[in-house]
């Protein structure tokens, strides 16, 4: 697969000699590791009540700013969940990693703002996150990686419910899981110029079916 048909790219522009700073000191927790998926699995579950809440999407990420998109640490990035009350509102809630995973403050979600079905979502049990089926589908992934071009970090992860944005919309009864690669071009990783370098890196998008294949979209 050539460069052209990878459907999007961003540059972040680094100094040679530029460190990652802020760091959540708790250490490195690989994005692609089983030990990410199950700290995911522990802080959504010690936080949201399935008796209260039903999530609509849970999702985690790598750190954004001074290269922490290329650091494939969880422990620099946070989780963020999406949930329906038993009264239809839809809420956020995020757990940064430099802040120990500390919950923000629920707030109200703009993207659902005449609310849902509480009865007709199918949620996303973070209790059954399974580490072993997200790391194959990972590493099934990685199979997909056009040969030119590397692995640097799995930048998000994504499970959501199939709901509509409209409270009188369809909903679904299968989850949808998507996620994302960082990936470098080998040999052409890094440009130079007026004394900088700028590490150039490419995002790989990803999906799920339900039967787990994953496909590379384009």
């Amino acid at each position: 697969m050539k460069k052209l048909f990878l459907k999007s790219f961003v540059m972040l522009a680094v100094s040679a000699m530029m460190v990652s700073c802020g760091g959540s000191g708790l250490g490195k927790l690989a994005m692609d590791s089983p030990e990410a998926v199950n700290k995911v699995k522990d802080v959504v579950t010690s936080n949201v009540s399935p008796d209260e809440w039903k999530i609509v999407e849970l999702s985690w990420m790598e750190g954004i700013g001074d290269a922490a998109e290329l650091e494939n640490n969880l422990n620099n990035g946070s989780i963020t969940t999406r949930m329906v009350k038993k009264n239809g509102q839809v809420f956020s809630q995020s757990y940064i990693g430099q802040l120990n995973w500390k919950p923000s403050d629920i707030s109200p979600d703009h993207w659902y703002k005449e609310g849902l079905i509480f009865e007709k979502v199918t949620p996303v049990d973070a209790a059954k996150l399974d580490a072993a089926v997200i790391m194959k589908q990972i590493e099934d992934a990685k199979k997909l990686i056009p040969a030119e071009y590397e692995f640097k970090s799995l930048a998000s992860y994504c499970i959501g419910s199939s709901v509509p944005r409209a409270k009188d919309g369809e909903y679904g009864d299968k989850l949808e899981t998507t996620f994302k690669f960082n990936v470098v071009e080998k040999g052409n990783e890094t440009v130079s110029n007026a004394g900088s370098t700028s590490i150039v890196y490419y995002e790989l998008n990803f999906e799920v079916a339900p039967d787990g294949t994953v496909t590379l979209k384009e």
